[in-house]
Formats: C-alpha cells, sequence, structure tokens
C-alpha cells in the first residue's frame, strides 16, 4: 500500500512539474537578443535565458557552500586529532608514577604546622 501511494506521489509530482516548466516556456517565448560582454547571441528564447542564469547562480551557490562546508569538515579533523594527541598525553600521564612517598615530597614553609622547627627557616627567608 504505501509502495502505490509512493509512486502515485511520484508520479503526480512528475506532472506537476511538466505543468509548471510548460506554462513557463509558453509564458516567457519572446525572443531576445543577449548581448554580452565579447559575444552576442541573437534570438535567445527569454526562458532559456532564465533558466541558464538561475542554473548558474545555482552552480555557483553550490561551490561556495562547497568550499565553507569543506572548511569546517578540514578544521574539525583537525580538532578531532588535537584532541585524540591531547587524550593520549593525558592517559600517559595517568599511567605515570608519582614522586614516592609523602614524606619526600618537597616542604612549603607556609604549609608547615606551627611548632615544627622550621618556623626560623621561614623568619630568615622573609628577612632576605
Amino acid at each position: 500500500m504505501k509502495r502505490i501511494v509512493l509512486v502515485l506521489l511520484s508520479l503526480g509530482l512528475f506532472v506537476a512539474m511538466l505543468t509548471t516548466g510548460w506554462k513557463f516556456a509558453t509564458g516567457n517565448s519572446g525572443l531576445i537578443d543577449l548581448d554580452l560582454i565579447w559575444i552576442q547571441i541573437p534570438e535567445l528564447e527569454l526562458w532559456r535565458v532564465i533558466l541558464i542564469s538561475m542554473a548558474l547562480g545555482a552552480l555557483s551557490t553550490a561551490v561556495l557552500m562547497g568550499f565553507a562546508w569543506l572548511r569546517g569538515w578540514l578544521l574539525n579533523v583537525r580538532y578531532r586529532g588535537a584532541i585524540k594527541r591531547l587524550e593520549s598525553e593525558l592517559h600517559e600521564m595517568r599511567s605515570l608514577p608519582l614522586i614516592g612517598s609523602r614524606t619526600e615530597l618537597p616542604q612549603d614553609p607556609l604549609l608547615e604546622p606551627p611548632g615544627s622547627g622550621r618556623e626560623s627557616d621561614m623568619h630568615a627567608a622573609e628577612q632576605r
């Protein structure tokens, strides 16, 4: 049933396009002389000129949009590569061993608890 409906809709669309094209061609059937910069085309039907100009406009728009799409796609590929590189670097950093036990870490004098005996070192550093 769906296939019959699809075929009928396709046939109806085809007939509608033919009818519209026929009306367009008969409504714009006048002859014109096309004078371009380098060439002259005498007695050209108006509907052909309109159709050719619309096709050239659509083609130039498609080319411009294609270049914009291609640029975005290439940028996306570059960003994906950068993300993969950064993720692998992060994974490598996670698998590195830690410096060692907590006692081997360099001590910050500002983080020492009061009365630890390093207060004199801190005062000496402040006087310098």
